[in-house]
């Protein structure tokens, strides 16, 4: 096992190698100022993709939600520990929601100096190490993957976390897509892994925040912040298994054939995370749909939309990204999500009013509009009298006028005291299935304050 941390010093990065069964003491002298997870706190995040992450953390993470997060101790994981965590402390999020997680299978001698490490760094935060000494009849990657699941998935089940938060990068979805491919593989195996979607073995979902990012940026992000990380060197063994045998004999050769563009950064990596975003656009299922229409500029509506979705996609996770996609603000509560998932899976009528925003039901649809507070109850008295045929402006309708005995006669909105049909406003409204925030909207040409016609087509 390794240990790599770097020390800045005089402008320069000296990155310091602990050999094997390097103490936790000599670690910590040398990496002084990085031997505690409280430092990412403090440290403001600027690399190519850190804009595009700590967004992605925005639409994902979900305030009073928890949240685990599996940490191995090497680069990527804890790049993505100290991401999250610094995203959690500068959001004021609850840090008893972030879960950190190592798993020590003891297969490996390095195993207890791992743990130490971690557990040391991660002192003062909610960290478990869940430890299993009992003989493994084939030790393999997959059936350690698989024990690493299993025990998440309790962990899950004791804290009521949905998501687990995993260090993947742009390097491990290439070798899997590889792997993929040698096997036998369709277009879903091709893509190998999103940066959010169910998992087969964890019952929820799995979050990859740094998905996009290569192994080798991750190991300069990692020196440029004095990020502490340990080496598996079984990982660097072409003859343990098929994907370390594509690591260091296979991928080397394509890296080195390709344009580079930044020591970084290649053109076959890049190439590969544009065919896999294009890919993902064909692939990815939306559950809801959000259809605008045009709110009257009386009501000064920044925006209004009816919301269709299935029953099925009726989840506190859509409800997330309805708000993302129309930018509602992003500091809404737990409570307040579930509070307007079940108000939009259950109620008949009604309306919720949360971060300036309205959330209607009327007649069977959804409704999100944003718009001052009771802006539906605005009324306005003046009329137009109709001169010509053809159009008739109104505010912000043109409105056709096509018979001629109603010149003379006048355009205006619905009165609550009006008439049409035997039916008072509302109860015509009610029977149309005009939802009550148009009511004091809807135009009609009137005769001695007797409703003749009404704009329909308008509402």
């Amino acid at each position: 096992m390794e240990f790599a941390f770097s020390e800045t010093g005089g402008g320069s990065s000296i990155i310091v190698f602990l050999r094997e069964f390097a103490n936790f003491s000599a670690m910590a002298k040398i990496g002084k100022n990085i031997d505690n997870i409280w430092h990412m706190a403090c440290i403001d995040f600027q690399f190519t993709g850190s804009k595009q992450i700590f967004e992605s953390l925005k639409n994902h993470i979900i305030p009073g939600q928890t949240y685990l997060l599996a940490l191995s101790g090497w680069s990527d994981s804890m790049l993505t520990a100290s991401l999250v965590y610094n995203f959690f402390i500068h959001q004021k999020l609850g840090l008893q929601n972030l879960i950190l997680v190592h798993c020590n299978h003891w297969v490996r001698t390095e195993s207890y100096q791992e743990s130490k490490f971690l557990e040391k760094f991660f002192a003062g935060t909610n960290f478990h190490i869940v430890t299993r000494k009992e003989k493994i009849s084939k030790i393999n990657e997959e059936n350690l993957r698989k024990r690493r699941y299993n025990e998440f998935a309790k962990l899950a089940k004791k804290y009521h976390a949905s998501t687990l938060i995993v260090g993947h990068n742009l390097t491990d979805r290439i070798e899997s897509t590889l792997l993929h491919l040698l096997r036998g593989a369709h277009l879903k195996w091709f893509i190998s892994m999103t940066e959010y979607e169910k998992h087969h073995v964890f019952p929820g979902n799995i979050y990859r925040p740094i998905l996009n990012i290569s192994k080798d940026a991750v190991l300069k992000i990692c020196q440029k912040y004095n990020i502490p990380y340990s080496t598996d060197k079984s990982n660097f063994d072409s003859k343990t298994s098929l994907r370390n045998k594509l690591r260091m004999e296979v991928l080397p050769w394509l890296y080195k054939l390709a344009h580079k563009k930044t020591p970084t950064e290649n053109s076959f990596q890049q190439s590969m995370l544009h065919i896999y975003k294009e890919l993902e656009k064909t692939t990815q299922k939306k559950t809801f749909h959000l259809t605008p229409f045009t709110a009257c500029s009386l009501r000064k509506a920044k925006f209004a939309y009816e919301v269709s979705s299935t029953s099925q996609s009726r989840t506190n996770e859509t409800t997330v990204q309805v708000l993302r996609e129309l930018k509602v603000t992003h500091d809404m509560s737990l409570a307040q999500i579930r509070e307007l998932t079940k108000f939009f899976s259950t109620a008949e009528q009604g309306f919720k009013y949360l971060q300036w925003t309205y959330f209607f039901v009327a007649h069977g649809k959804k409704y999100i509009i944003s718009a001052p507070t009771d802006f539906w109850q605005k009324t306005v008295e003046k009329s137009k009298k109709i001169a010509t045929l053809w159009q008739v402006k109104r505010y912000n309708f043109t409105l056709p006028i096509v018979k001629t005995e109603r010149i003379g006669w006048s355009v205006r909105f619905a009165k609550a005291s009006d008439r049409y049909h035997n039916k008072t406003r509302n109860q015509y409204c009610i029977t149309a299935k005009i939802p009550v925030f148009w009511r004091n909207f809807v135009p009609v040409v009137v005769k001695e304050n007797k409703i003749i016609h009404v704009f329909r087509e308008f509402i």
